[in-house]
């Protein structure tokens, strides 16, 4: 009976044992994105983001500020005007018109040499460059001599003064069909030179704008006096 009791017991016991903890071997739950550490990183790539968004937006709109800024300017105070060109007189330094109205048949003596005054005014607020330009000189619409004008630099709102030499054949006057009647009826003879002088203008310091100027001039040679007279019968075409 004795045993039977004990045996009763132990069976008790048994009955209430606790169970084993659970080892499970599925890996472990990835952490929740509303974790702490993972929120606090996520915040620092935002504003990285808004940071460099908001600098490549002020970049930009300083970009387009001055780009507007310098299209005003080039439409205004820089916009580039043709240059003027003027001649103030020539002169013979070497040789002769002999063309008198009396004489048995003109002849001037050998070629002649004549001294061109030019001056270049630049309107615009940046410096007028220029190549080596050829003045051909003409009677009749024939070339009848020609000259050179060196290369040179005309400051921004100044006035450059230089002079151009040029050689007269005087067998290619001699033979125009219309210098004879002209020394007898009107006593002078019209000489006429034409000029193509290429340019540009640098716009600060940052790009060119071509110019040509186109320069026919118009002197009277006086068979009386000897003396070459000239006025304001100069055209300049200027192609910007």
């Amino acid at each position: 009976m004795a045993y039977q009791n004990q045996n009763q017991s132990q069976q008790r016991r048994d009955q209430f044992k606790p169970l084993a903890p659970f080892i499970s071997s599925s890996p472990s739950p990835p952490p929740s994105p509303f974790n702490t550490n993972h929120h606090a990183i996520s915040e620092k790539q935002i504003s990285r983001i808004k940071r460099a968004l908001c600098c490549c937006g002020c970049i930009t709109a300083l970009f387009c500020i001055v780009a507007v800024i310098l299209i005003v300017l080039s439409f205004t105070v820089y916009n580039v005007t043709d240059p003027e060109v003027r001649l103030n007189g020539v002169t013979i330094i070497n040789g002769t018109l002999n063309l008198k109205a009396n004489a048995t048949s003109p002849s001037p003596s050998g070629n002649v040499t004549l001294l061109a005054d030019l001056s270049v005014k630049n309107r615009n607020s940046f410096a007028f460059r220029y190549g080596t330009t050829t003045t051909t000189v003409y009677y009749e619409g024939r070339g009848i001599g020609e000259g050179t004008m060196p290369p040179g630099k005309t400051k921004g709102k100044r006035t450059t003064r230089f002079n151009v030499t040029m050689q007269v054949v005087a067998q290619k006057l001699v033979d125009a069909p219309g210098l004879r009647s002209d020394v007898e009826d009107d006593q002078a003879v019209n000489i006429s030179s034409y000029a193509r002088i290429d340019g540009k203008v640098k716009v600060l310091n940052l790009f060119y704008r071509k110019v040509v100027v186109l320069l026919n001039c118009t002197v009277e040679y006086n068979v009386t006096t000897g003396h070459i007279l000239h006025g304001d019968n100069c055209l300049n075409d200027i192609r910007l």
